[in-house]
């Protein structure tokens, strides 16, 4: 922020008074759908323990705290999913510690077995329901209109940066013409 303020105060104002939320790439608390890459080899060699359970990895020009005893990491992305991350990986590498210990309970093979393992009642036959009078009462029709017939699209969609690309002419290369090219050139004995 010190460095958007040299450059012009109102910027760091504004950017204050409309929140983080608007301003900030990941501001969710829980957010699945989030997804960061990092290169693990980088991220290796350049784990460097501050305490015993406060790690400091080093991806490409990014820093990143990994805490193992709280299972976190700056990422985000260990306390989301509740699997190491790939920084979380690489600090227990380094450590030469399984990561199976930081893993979710949720993921293990017995939790699976137990999800599976609660009866789950089927409705009960159609006769035996019990259908307040105003919902039973209510008629629903098919929808009005008729929809017509479409024509089969006769070209793909094409995206915009092809649409507005430059069209080569394609020329001869023995007589210059426009629309033929050489293999099939019937102008080649006019230019010699």
């Amino acid at each position: 922020m010190s460095k958007i303020e040299e450059i012009d105060t109102h910027v760091k104002v504004y950017l204050y008074d409309i929140g983080y939320q608007k301003w900030s790439r990941v501001h969710a608390t829980v957010n699945r759908t989030w997804t960061m890459t990092s290169n693990i080899a980088e991220s290796l060699n350049a784990v460097k323990a501050s305490k015993y359970h406060i790690h400091t990895v080093i991806d490409g020009v990014k820093r990143f705290i990994v805490c193992l005893q709280n299972k976190r990491c700056s990422c985000g992305q260990f306390q989301l999913d509740e699997l190491p991350c790939a920084h979380a990986l690489a600090t227990l590498r380094h450590m030469n510690e399984s990561y199976k210990n930081y893993c979710s309970p949720y993921y293990t093979r017995e939790s699976l077995l137990q999800t599976n393992g609660i009866l789950v009642d089927p409705l009960p036959d159609e006769s035996k329901w019990n259908v307040p009078q105003h919902i039973a009462e209510e008629v629903v029709m098919p929808p009005t209109g008729n929809r017509q017939q479409e024509r089969p699209q006769k070209q793909r969609y094409k995206p915009y940066d092809e649409v507005n690309a430059k069209k080569y002419k394609v020329s001869c290369g023995n007589c210059g013409l426009e629309g033929n090219n050489k293999r099939s050139c019937r102008n080649a004995s006019k230019r010699k």
